[in-house]
């Protein structure tokens, strides 16, 4: 249901980028949803219900840096957080929302 987004919280998420090889985790939220991922006809309880649609705005916050392969020893991201985007995956093959 709408607002249901903002509980979204994905703890211990592995991570690596192409610069920093080694797993480093972070944890996980949606911070905006596309406008066709809320119904604007489908409710439940009075609120518009969640729909697939088009990809939501997603935050990715380090908790444990990826890290680089160096020696003496390996160099930590330095980035604190990532922005990107995410889809819903649905099981649901009965109901159509709109």
């Amino acid at each position: 249901m709408d607002g249901d987004e903002k509980k979204v919280i994905v703890p211990g998420c592995p991570y690596v980028t192409p610069q920093y090889s080694i797993p480093g985790a972070g944890m996980l939220s949606i911070t905006s949803l596309a406008g066709n991922q809320k119904a604007k006809k489908t409710k439940s309880g009075g609120k518009p219900v969640l729909l697939k649609g088009a990809s939501f705005q997603a935050k990715f916050q380090v908790m444990v840096p990826a890290q680089q392969p160096s020696a003496p020893s390996p160099i930590p991201d330095a980035t604190p957080q990532y922005s990107g985007t995410g889809t819903f995956i649905t099981t649901n093959l009965k109901v159509k929302g709109k």
